[in-house]
C-alpha cells in the first residue's frame, strides 16, 4: 500500500470513529470577574457556570436570485448576510447572544453565575449562501458566522474575535431550520488577559486547545422567524431583498472520549507513516 492510500485509510478511520453527541456542556472565561458569580462558576470567579447553549436574536437581509423571474420560489440562489454593522454600537442590542441556558438563577437564585453578563456581551456577524426550498424555506449550504467579545470600554471597529463557525448544511425539522457546522478558527487578540482561543471551554480543553489537537468541535446553530417580521422587496432586476428578525440558540459537540483515544491513534499512526516515509 502506497503513502497516499495510507493516509486515506487513516482519514476513513477518523471519519467513523468520531461520533458526537447533540450538546456538551462549555463555560465562558472573560478574564475578569465582573460579579454576580458567587456559587455556581465553573473554573473561579472569572468565567460563568456551565451552560448548555446560547440564545441570540439577529436581523438579515437575503438576496434572491429569481432565476425564472417568478419570484422567489424553490431552487432559487440566497445570500444572507447579517449581525452587528462595524462601528454601529447601537446595532448590536438587535445582534447579540441575550442570555445562557439552562439559566444559571435556576442553579442558585442568589448567584446568577453568568459572571456579570450585560456588562460585557457576545455579538456576531455573518454571510450564508445556499437555495430556497419548497415553501420558501431556507437551505444554507456554506458560509460563515463570527462571534465577538465586547464590553462598555470598545467601540464597534475594536471588538475582539473569538470564534468562528464553518456552516456545511442545514437541517430542516418540525421546530424549525438548524445550521450545522463546526468551529473552524479561533481569533489571536486577547479578552482581558485571556486568550480569545481559551475564552470559550469544554471539560476537555479550550475551543483553542480542541483546534490544535486537531479535534473537531460541532456546532448546531437553531433559528426561528417571525414572518410578521419579514419584508419583501422586488428590486426590479431580477432580484428580490428578504429582511427578517429572528432568534435561536447554538450548542456546540466535540466527540466521546472513546473516540479521542482512537483519533490520539490515528494521530501517532499518521506520525509513524510520516518517519517511514523520510527514511
Amino acid at each position: 500500500m502506497d503513502f497516499k492510500a495510507k493516509i486515506i485509510g487513516a482519514g476513513l478511520l477518523f471519519a467513523v470513529a468520531a461520533p458526537s453527541a447533540l450538546a456538551d456542556q462549555f463555560y465562558i472565561d472573560v478574564g475578569a470577574d465582573f460579579g454576580d458569580n458567587g456559587f455556581a462558576q465553573a473554573d473561579g470567579n472569572n468565567t460563568t457556570g456551565w451552560l448548555d447553549e446560547m440564545t441570540y436574536v439577529y436581523q438579515s437581509s437575503t438576496l434572491v436570485t429569481d432565476a425564472d423571474l417568478n419570484g422567489p420560489d424553490a431552487g432559487d440562489a440566497i445570500t444572507t448576510t447579517g449581525g452587528f454593522i462595524d462601528g454601529n454600537v447601537p446595532s448590536v442590542s438587535l445582534n447579540q447572544i441575550t442570555g445562557f441556558n439552562p439559566s444559571q438563577s435556576i442553579i442558585d437564585p442568589t448567584s446568577p453565575s453568568e459572571n456579570g453578563y450585560g456588562d460585557w456581551g457576545i455579538t456576531f456577524q455573518f454571510e450564508l449562501f445556499g437555495t430556497l426550498g419548497a415553501g420558501l424555506t431556507t437551505n444554507f449550504t456554506s458560509g460563515n458566522i463570527t462571534f465577538y467579545y465586547y464590553d462598555a470600554t470598545m467601540v464597534g471597529t475594536n471588538f475582539t474575535e473569538l470564534f468562528t463557525i464553518s456552516v456545511t448544511g442545514t437541517q430542516q425539522s418540525s421546530g424549525g431550520p438548524r445550521l450545522t457546522g463546526e468551529v473552524t478558527s479561533v481569533g489571536g487578540d486577547m479578552v482581558n488577559t485571556v486568550v480569545a482561543g481559551d475564552v470559550f471551554n469544554f471539560a476537555t480543553g479550550s475551543f483553542g486547545d480542541h483546534l490544535d489537537a486537531f479535534i473537531e468541535i460541532m456546532a448546531s446553530v437553531d433559528f426561528n422567524t417571525d414572518p410578521s417580521q419579514v419584508t419583501s422587496v422586488d428590486n426590479g432586476d431580477g432580484t428580490w431583498t428578504l429582511t427578517g428578525q429572528h432568534d435561536g440558540s447554538v450548542s456546540f459537540a466535540v466527540p466521546e472520549p472513546s473516540a479521542l483515544a482512537v483519533m490520539a491513534l490515528g494521530l501517532l499512526v499518521l506520525a509513524g507513516l510520516g518517519r517511514n516515509r523520510k527514511a
